[in-house]
């Protein structure tokens, strides 16, 4: 092995942090060094619990030798975009770009308004979804079908330890408790399917309310949204236990009793910790199809969601 075979990996939103994080530790034997270099504290959190040591703050110098990964932000790829044109530009050794999600795929590979040009487009293209094609002829000839990387990496952590405790409320309600994942996904389809994040909290909300159950639920927002946007419409349930707080994704899920959500990248934990998962769209005009769950699982009516409310929490109806 070359000692100059380094892997330099580059994420902006959590998604992508996570997917690249998942490469490094799978494929951590194949390189001399690995140099993590996240844009923010949202994925430089991702990073620090696995490869702490490889976060780097000094300025990028790239290597003949290099191989460059990055995952593709949904709202913004320009920060791994960028990272692999300034790769391209100097002659590194490899450069992939891993999707996670197809959604909104051409937004992936936006470059200063348009699709980033076939000179500097990444070697490899690797996509989870078999069959998947672009609209884009010269991108889909770098595509690689692969399995998913980060559910291979869920399973080599969690395959025989279970995450730690290290949240009260978690340890107050281990195996007991809702998960509420929030996103925000107004910012990518308006009001397109009808509904929006906040109207899935509300219906959840008052779907616990009216169960009459006191069900302590745990709101994950998406690390993108602000700790209080949801304030007004927390104060209007308060009377609920309620907590918004960060935790470690993987405990918080493992620990639950049942995760609702809308099209979450963290079903993929849920899959693998075996979760009921439900996919709150309400009234919806248009059903958003998420990746990890079944079309069964997906709730549009408000009675339907007081039903899984009250057989998950144990509550008798006569």
């Amino acid at each position: 092995m070359s000692l100059k075979n380094r892997l330099l990996i580059f994420a902006n939103d959590p998604a992508s942090a996570a997917i690249t994080l998942a490469y490094a530790y799978i494929y951590k034997d194949k390189y001399s060094q690995i140099l993590a270099y996240p844009k923010n504290n949202i994925a430089k959190d991702i990073y620090q619990e696995y490869i702490p040591d490889s976060i780097m703050k000094n300025e990028i110098k790239f290597q003949n030798m290099d191989t460059v990964v990055t995952g593709t932000s949904g709202i913004d790829p320009s920060y791994e975009i960028n990272a692999i044109i300034k790769a391209k530009k100097a002659n590194v050794n490899k450069t992939i770009v891993i999707v996670d999600n197809t959604i909104h795929f051409n937004m992936r590979f936006q470059y200063e308004d348009s699709m980033i040009p076939e000179k500097y487009l990444s070697d490899e293209i690797w996509i989870f979804e078999k069959g998947f094609i672009s609209n884009t002829n010269y991108i889909n000839k770098k595509f690689i079908y692969t399995e998913d990387i980060y559910k291979k990496f869920l399973n080599i952590v969690f395959k025989k330890n279970k995450p730690k405790t290290t949240h009260p409320f978690i340890n107050k309600y281990k195996d007991n408790y809702l998960v509420i994942l929030t996103e925000y996904i107004y910012d990518f389809y308006r009001l397109e399917f009808g509904f929006n994040e906040y109207d899935m909290l509300e219906y959840i909300l008052k779907a616990v309310e009216n169960s009459l159950i006191d069900i302590p639920i745990f709101i994950k927002l998406h690390p993108k949204e602000h700790n209080n946007k949801f304030n007004i419409l927390l104060r209007k349930y308060s009377n609920l236990t309620i907590v918004q707080d960060l935790c470690n994704i993987q405990e918080l899920i493992y620990y639950s009793k049942v995760v609702f959500g809308m099209n979450s990248s963290v079903f993929k934990e849920c899959e693998l910790f075996k979760k009921p998962t439900y996919s709150i769209q309400i009234n919806s005009n248009k059903t958003i199809l998420p990746l990890y769950i079944d079309r069964t699982k997906i709730i549009c009516k408000e009675k339907t969601l007081l039903d899984t409310i009250n057989k998950h929490f144990n509550k008798v109806i006569l």
